[in-house]
C-alpha cells in the first residue's frame, strides 16, 4: 500500500514537472533564445545575463563552498536523460571492482522498445571488464552497458535503482529526484532536478577514476571473444579537442537527450584552484554547450582560490622574524640573492619561506574575490604560529623555525613548516646567555663554579686596577704633606741684654 500510495504521489510530481511543455511524445523542437534579447560578449563574461541562456533550468555551484551563483528553475522537477548515468557510474565506483568481468546479458540490451537508444554496442553474452562498461556508459552513452553495470552491482535493475534512490536521499536531494532505471532512458517517474544534478556531480567529483573516465576524450576498449579492440568517444563536445566547443577549463561531464528531456548537460571545470559544476536542462543541441560554457565562464569572475604559498609569495614579509640582537649577529649568508637585494636586507631580520608537510593535501581559500582579498589581509585571522626555534643567531639556511597551522573553511587544517631562507652567523666572541650558563653550571658536577679566564679575568683587573689607583693617590697625598711642611719656617732664637 505504501508502495503504491508513493507511486502515485511520485507519478503526479512527473506530470506536474512536466506541464512547462508539450506531450512528451511530440517531436522535440530546439528552444532558441529571445531575438530582442541583449548581446552577449566574451570579453565581459562578468556582465551574463538570463537572457543569454537557452535552458529552461540551469544552475551553477562552486564546489568549496556550495555557493550558487546563478540559477533558474533549479528545483523544477523535471526529465535527467542520461545524465543519470553520473550517479550509475558513482555508485559502480564506490562499490564494484574495476577488474572484473561482467557479461550483457537480454535485459541490460532490453531498451524498452526505444530505438533510438544509444549503445556501445556491446553484444549479447559478451563478456566486459567493468572498466570498460564504465567507459562505454559515460563517453558514447551507452544505455546497455549502464544496464549490465546495475545488474553485476545489484544482481537486478530493479534493486539498484532502489539502491540509487537510496544514495540520493543520503546526498540530501530533493524529493523531486526519483530513479527508476540506470541508465536515464524515458520514464515519466524518472526525475531530477538541476540543483540535485549538481549535488550528486559534487560527489561524483571527489572520486579520482570518475574524474579520469569523464576527463577521456577517446577510449579503447579491450578486445573479446565478440568484438575486436575498439575506440569509443566522448560525447561531451567542451571536452574532446577535436571541435569548436572545446573548452580548455573543463573537467569534464555527462550529455543527455530524450524528446522529453531535451538536451541536458552537467559539467565541471577548474580554474586557478577554483571548481565549478553547471547544469542545464531542457536546452538546444548547440545551445547546451553555449550555456554551460557562459556559465561557467560567469562564474570564474567571481569566484578566487589562492593557496598558503601564494598568499606569502605576494608579500613575503608577512613571514617575518624580526628583532635579532645586532650585537648578536655579525653577518648573512644568502641563497641566490642578488646584490641589490643583500643591500636592502636590514640586520636583524629573517625572511622564512612554506613548506607543506604533506604535500598530498590541498589548502587553500577559496570564496567570492572580495571575501578573500579581506581574508588575506589579516593572515592571523586564519593560522597560528608554534615556534620551535629561537630568533636568535646563530641559524643556518633551511634551519625549521616554526610550525605554521592553516585552518581550512571545511574545519580541517593543513601544517606548514617555515623554513630559514638564510644563514645567520653569531658573533664569535659574544657573551653567553642566560640558557647557555645554566647547561654550563648544569653539566658540571664539580661543587665549586668552573674556572674561566673569561669570567675571571675582568674582575681581577678590576681589582689590580683599584689597587693602582688607591696606592698612587696615598703617594699623592704624602707627596703633598711632605711639601707641604718644608714651606712651613722654623723660629729663629732670640736674645735679650
Amino acid at each position: 500500500m505504501v508502495r503504491r500510495l508513493t507511486a502515485m504521489v511520485l507519478l503526479c510530481l512527473g506530470l506536474m514537472s512536466c506541464a512547462w511543455a508539450e506531450e512528451g511524445e511530440q517531436p522535440f523542437v530546439n528552444p532558441t533564445r529571445d531575438p530582442n534579447a541583449s548581446e552577449y560578449s566574451t570579453e565581459t563574461p562578468e556582465n551574463l545575463l538570463p537572457e543569454h541562456l537557452v535552458a529552461h533550468s540551469y544552475i551553477v555551484m562552486e564546489r568549496s563552498t556550495g555557493d550558487v551563483l546563478m540559477e533558474r528553475n533549479a528545483d523544477q522537477a523535471m526529465f535527467p536523460a542520461s545524465t543519470t548515468k553520473i550517479m550509475t557510474a558513482y555508485i559502480a565506483l564506490q562499490l564494484g571492482n574495476l577488474d572484473d568481468v561482467i557479461e550483457i546479458s537480454e535485459t541490460a540490451l532490453d531498451m524498452g522498445g526505444d530505438e533510438a537508444a544509444s549503445m556501445v554496442p556491446f553484444d549479447l553474452h559478451e563478456q566486459v571488464t567493468l572498466r570498460d562498461a564504465i567507459y562505454g556508459m559515460m563517453l558514447p552513452s551507452g544505455n546497455e552497458a549502464a544496464n549490465a553495470v546495475a545488474e553485476y552491482v545489484s544482481g537486478s535493475i530493479g534493486a539498484f535503482t532502489d539502491l540509487m534512490n537510496e544514495v540520493a536521499q543520503m546526498f540530501g536531494c530533493s524529493s523531486s529526484t526519483h530513479f527508476n532505471n540506470p541508465n536515464g532512458l524515458h520514464d515519466d517517474l524518472h526525475i531530477s532536478t538541476a540543483r540535485d544534478l549538481a549535488i550528486i556531480m559534487d560527489a561524483a567529483l571527489d572520486n579520482e577514476t570518475f574524474r579520469e573516465i569523464i576527463g577521456t576524450q577517446a577510449y579503447a576498449l579491450s578486445s573479446t571473444e565478440h568484438n575486436p579492440s575498439r575506440t569509443i568517444y566522448n560525447s561531451n563536445n567542451l571536452i574532446r579537442e577535436d571541435n569548436d566547443y572545446y573548452y580548455e577549463k573543463c573537467i569534464g561531464g555527462k550529455t543527455g537527450f530524450t524528446s522529453n528531456a531535451g538536451y541536458v548537460l552537467v559539467e565541471a571545470a577548474e580554474e586557478n584552484g577554483v571548481e565549478l559544476i553547471a547544469v542545464v536542462m531542457y536546452s538546444g543541441y548547440y545551445s547546451r554547450w553555449a550555456d554551460a560554457r557562459r556559465l561557467l565562464e560567469y562564474g570564474f569572475t567571481l569566484y578566487e582560490s589562492i593557496t598558503p604559498e601564494e598568499i606569502y609569495a605576494q608579500d613575503p614579509t608577512k613571514l617575518q622574524i624580526s628583532g635579532f640582537d645586532p650585537e648578536q649577529v655579525t653577518r648573512f649568508e644568502n641563497s641566490g640573492l642578488s646584490d641589490e637585494e643583500l643591500r636592502e636586507i636590514r640586520l636583524g631580520e629573517l625572511w622564512l619561506d612554506i613548506q607543506p608537510i604533506d604535500p598530498d593535501q590541498k589548502a587553500a581559500i577559496t570564496g567570492r574575490k572580495e571575501d578573500v582579498e579581506f581574508l588575506t589581509a589579516d593572515v592571523s585571522s586564519f593560522t597560528s604560529i608554534e615556534w620551535v626555534s629561537e630568533a636568535r643567531a646563530p641559524i643556518t639556511i633551511g634551519q625549521v623555525m616554526g610550525i605554521m597551522t592553516f585552518y581550512l573553511q571545511n574545519g580541517e587544517t593543513a601544517q606548514y613548516e617555515l623554513i630559514a631562507t638564510r644563514s645567520v652567523d653569531a658573533r664569535q666572541d659574544a657573551p653567553p646567555t642566560l640558557e647557555e650558563i645554566e647547561e654550563r653550571v648544569q653539566a658540571d658536577d664539580s661543587l665549586f663554579p668552573p674556572f674561566s679566564w673569561d669570567w675571571a679575568l675582568p674582575p681581577i683587573l678590576a681589582a689590580v686596577a683599584v689597587l693602582l689607583t688607591l696606592r698612587a693617590v696615598i703617594k699623592l697625598l704624602l707627596r703633598r704633606r711632605r711639601a707641604h711642611r718644608k714651606k712651613i719656617p722654623k723660629p729663629k732664637r732670640r736674645y735679650y741684654s
